[in-house]
């Protein structure tokens, strides 16, 4: 059976798959996720909104990677179907020579699936990364983690 992880800040819980490891991010907030033996990194963090405010996931992941300086077409965004008053929105792409990646792998281009889930009062930020080439090794997992999220009660 698959175990569930629910943020430090209660924001939020997922669901750990079999032969993944999940720890806080002390530095940053959220969550790491990684396949024991894999090549890719989920980074999953929570954001308190006004309470009720219901926030657009598709316009949240534009202006996200418009400060990235990542430019998308509008039909280069999925929705994804979760149920209940959670939204998500996902895109995917690849950047070349580590650029958009801070820690870059200045080996070859880099895989990103970037997510934001929405709920009233409550934003979810994800961010996926791997090699380029690697990402069909993880990919449905990734979508799988993201359609697990549930937003915790706000206090």
């Amino acid at each position: 059976m698959n175990e569930r992880y629910t943020d430090l800040n209660g924001g939020f819980a997922v669901t750990i798959p079999a032969g993944w490891l999940a720890e806080a991010d002390v530095e940053e907030g959220g969550v790491l996720m990684a396949r024991e033996d894999g090549s890719g990194l989920l980074h999953l963090i929570s954001f308190d909104r006004e309470p009720g405010e219901i926030a657009d996931p598709a316009e949240e992941l534009y202006s996200f990677l418009e400060e990235m300086g990542i430019e998308l077409q509008e039909d280069e965004v999925e929705d994804l179907e979760i149920g209940g008053a959670t939204e998500v929105s996902l895109c995917e792409y690849i950047t070349e020579d580590g650029d958009g990646d801070e820690k870059g792998d200045p080996d070859g281009p880099t895989f990103w699936l970037t997510a934001v889930a929405t709920a009233p009062g409550r934003l979810v930020f994800g961010s996926y990364s791997t090699p380029a080439g690697e990402e069909s090794l993880e990919r449905e997992t990734i979508i799988a983690i993201l359609k697990s999220l549930t937003f915790e009660e706000a206090a």
